[in-house]
């Protein structure tokens, strides 16, 4: 009898410690430097989101978040990496759209988007935006499908790797128009961006976000925006819909993500600080200069956004028959 109210009595303590404990970890979080994953080579669209990001998040929490870049595989690489890290809230991932998309383009993937990592909140979302540069003679998407169906497979369009949402947008391309456009993968947008300049490969697909400077200065020229609106900073620049290619819209996505299993309290103090980062002006006005929408939503906004995600390129893969292995 004295042993079963002893269990009891530890069974109620630690009922009533574990909040506790919890919500000590919460206060007391950050102890440490925290690393913010990128999937991307240095320079590129989500490298620079995550830089803005991670000054930003670095003042309000008192402690160095340091950006660190793992490249490889188009992502898996990185997002693997942080799938498999202690959920301790000292390793974060900018989830990308891209990470749900070789879900299904790989059949012996590691990690899966909504099993293994808990939503923090949706930082950006940015056009994709097809390039030429001075040496192609397609200006309008229409006479890049023209050239296409007269040199099927001749066409080259550079993209930040396999496996990303501007790989699938070539594809989504292709088979809307009828048309052979050969994808190449680098790693990276920026790697894409030299061999594109050097007029090694004649177009590019990249996030607004990361090519905007160019464009401005008019080295390289904005063929068509892969959505179902133009952007603001390019009014003149008309969508697919537009230039007669009906298709699914697609963008890239980026949003902040743990390893599942961290603690709910620093799961609620993440999403606090990145949505009062997201919700500052100069960090708005940074990040829209750039080319992006910003997001600042709280963790369910986003976990909708990725099962929404999960959802359409779900269907649109299999359905394109696109398989990396």
């Amino acid at each position: 009898m004295r042993a079963r109210r002893w269990v009891g009595l530890v069974l109620t303590l630690a009922a009533f410690c574990w909040p506790l404990q919890v919500f000590a970890e919460g206060q007391d979080y950050p102890t440490r430097p925290i690393t913010l994953v990128v999937s991307q080579a240095a320079g590129g669209g989500n490298d620079l989101v995550a830089r803005i990001l991670a000054d930003r998040l670095s003042q309000r929490l008192g402690k160095t978040v340091l950006v660190e870049n793992r490249v490889g595989a188009g992502g898996v690489v990185a997002v693997t990496s942080v799938a498999h890290a202690a959920p301790d809230g000292y390793t974060l991932l900018l989830l990308g759209n891209s990470d749900v998309v070789n879900q299904y383009l790989h059949s012996n993937i590691q990690y899966n988007v909504q099993r293994d990592f808990a939503p923090i909140s949706l930082i950006t979302t940015s056009p994709l935006v097809l390039m030429r540069n001075s040496a192609f003679k397609g200006t309008t998407l229409p006479e890049v499908v023209a050239l296409a169906k007269a040199s099927p497979g001749k066409i080259a369009v550079g993209n930040p790797g396999v496996g990303t949402v501007h790989h699938i947008s070539v594809e989504m391309l292709n088979h809307a128009a009828g048309i052979e456009l050969v994808h190449v993968p680098y790693q990276g947008t920026m790697p894409s961006m030299n061999d594109f300049l050097a007029n090694q490969i004649p177009m590019i697909i990249a996030n607004l976000i990361a090519v905007l400077p160019m464009m401005q200065s008019g080295s390289i020229h904005p063929v068509a925006v892969a959505g179902k609106v133009r952007s603001p900073l390019l009014p003149d620049v008309p969508t697919y819909g537009e230039s007669d290619v009906t298709m699914n819209d697609i963008v890239s996505r980026s949003g902040v993500a743990v390893p599942k299993g961290t603690p709910p309290a620093i799961i609620d103090k993440l999403s606090t600080e990145i949505r009062a980062v997201a919700a500052d002006p100069a960090f708005r006005k940074k990040i829209v200069e750039l080319g992006s929408i910003v997001g600042g939503g709280s963790t369910q906004d986003y976990a909708r956004q990725i099962e929404e995600d999960v959802r359409d390129f779900g269907t649109l893969i299999p359905a394109m028959n696109i398989k990396i292995d």
